[in-house]
């Protein structure tokens, strides 16, 4: 029986030490639960050094960071850097949960980004994958000694696919529009006449608008996505065909053989007939 007050009697903890090669290299959890839990529970902490994930399986969960306030009820995952202070407690007659710690790795980086992209409380729902990841990470815990390499796998592997989710928002008009000309450039980076006018139009944007727009959501200019959508075309043909290099540049779209090699050594340190016989 745990001595915490409002968690029942059928609720275990696991506790785990790491070895130095997984305390430096890999994710790794120090404890976890499953927990039964009434209307009295509660945590409150000012600060513990660690990353908490938790799984509400039955009921609620009311969790107060970062300056709000938010309910995770059944199906919901729980993100938080305890570092910062929080608080969280029972919402419901009955709370099951399934928690654990972890550290390691890139954990308050991962943290960080998941909880500046979406925020603490994310849906396990909307990604078929997320709950069977979290009963792998939880299976492995209840082992007296969980292979660190798999687990470290395991808490990788949903720790993206949260970052994934947290990715996937609901996207503006303006955002959808960007994204449909960046695909049109994947498809048609061949072509010598894209232009920006051209990609503005298609957009329904001022070119001006439409070059802020795409920089703030692809983080790179359009000239820049269109070279780099190039680039990885001649790579790939490059290293399966014996195509000439002239061909491979008219085919990707360079105006010149002389631009092509001039950008294909500036982006990868050496001339595509060297990346050739180096890759092929």
């Amino acid at each position: 029986m745990l001595d915490e007050a409002g968690v029942l009697p059928d609720s275990v903890r696991y506790y785990h030490e790491a070895d130095p090669f997984t305390a430096e290299h890999l994710f790794w959890v120090p404890h976890a639960g499953v927990y039964h839990c009434s209307r009295a529970y509660e945590v409150r902490r000012a600060s513990l050094d660690a990353y908490l994930m938790l799984l509400v399986d039955e009921g609620a969960l009311a969790v107060e960071y970062s300056g709000q306030t938010q309910t995770a009820h059944a199906g919901a995952v729980v993100l938080l850097d305890r570092r910062r202070p929080h608080r969280y407690y029972a919402a419901a007659d009955i709370l099951r949960m399934r928690w654990f710690h972890f550290y390691g790795a890139g954990s308050g980086a991962y943290t960080a980004h998941i909880l500046q992209t979406h925020g603490f409380v994310l849906s396990a729902v909307q990604n078929a994958q997320i709950e069977p990841c979290f009963t792998q990470i939880m299976a492995a815990v209840r082992q007296g000694q969980p292979h660190p390499h798999r687990l470290s796998v395991a808490i990788h592997t949903l720790l993206a696919l949260l970052a994934e989710q947290a990715e996937q928002r609901d996207k503006s008009g303006v955002e959808q529009a960007v994204q449909a000309s960046a695909d049109f450039l994947d498809q048609h980076f061949a072509e010598k006449e894209l232009t920006i006018e051209h990609l503005a139009r298609m957009c329904a944007l001022s070119t001006c608008y439409y070059l802020r727009k795409f920089k703030e959501f692809q983080s790179v200019t359009p000239h820049q996505y269109l070279l780099a959508a190039r680039l990885r075309a001649a790579k790939q043909q490059l290293t399966t065909t014996s195509r000439s290099i002239e061909e491979i540049a008219s085919r990707c779209g360079f105006c010149n053989t002389s631009h092509f090699v001039m950008a294909f050594r500036k982006d990868t340190g050496m001339t595509p007939l060297r990346f050739r016989t180096l890759w092929k």
